[in-house]
């Protein structure tokens, strides 16, 4: 029987986002990238939201650190969905996704799939379902966005809905532009001494 390995993390120090996942799929496990599901549409939406300034896919997930994007999993054991999940394993992942947020210090973990944060914040007070976009709540002093599972599987959200969400996640991730000083051009230029 074909054994299925945990995906490996994609990390780097002072990331700018954190994408995690709930666990790996069984094709992802397989392939050995993330989101390689055919109809998953996480990569397209990393471009077009401009998140990337190039378009990808599940072979180049080892690359996102290049561009300040991680990945990982709340738990690494692939499985066909969150309800093969026991308890233990999602304290475990809860407990391991802290130490990494800890270590590698990302300003935003977007929470990838909806079910996601009820199991990484158990304690918290039950909304009656979550909904996408920034959170309240804040992880190791990092910004949570919560964002639709892009699985094609996925009906509950139009790959626009999806989309509109992403993008909200970019202009977390960007500092505002400082305005400029009509009045005077060359405010912006150093005066250098004589």
């Amino acid at each position: 029987m074909h054994r299925r390995q945990p995906l490996p993390d994609h990390l780097a120090t002072e990331l700018r986002i954190l994408f995690v996942g709930i666990n790996p799929g069984l094709r992802s496990a397989a392939l050995g990238h993330h989101y390689a599901g055919a109809s998953n549409r996480f990569w397209k939406l990393l471009y077009e939201a401009n998140l990337v300034p190039v378009r990808l896919n599940y072979r180049d997930d080892g690359r996102l650190p290049q561009w300040g994007l991680g990945l990982t999993n709340l738990v690494s054991r692939p499985t066909s969905g969150l309800a093969d999940l026991t308890a233990k394993e999602l304290a475990g992942g809860r407990q391991a996704l802290r130490q990494k947020i800890r270590r590698y210090r990302p300003r935003v973990v977007a929470l990838l799939g909806m079910t996601l944060y009820p199991a990484l914040f158990p304690h918290e007070p039950k909304q009656p379902k979550p909904l996408p976009g920034l959170q309240a709540v804040t992880l190791q002093d990092a910004t949570i966005v919560l964002l639709p599972n892009p699985s094609g599987r996925n009906a509950a959200y139009s790959y626009q809905s999806m989309l509109e969400v992403f993008r909200t996640l970019a202009q977390v991730i960007t500092p505002a532009q400082p305005q400029r000083d009509t009045e005077n051009p060359l405010s912006d230029t150093l005066e250098l001494g004589h």
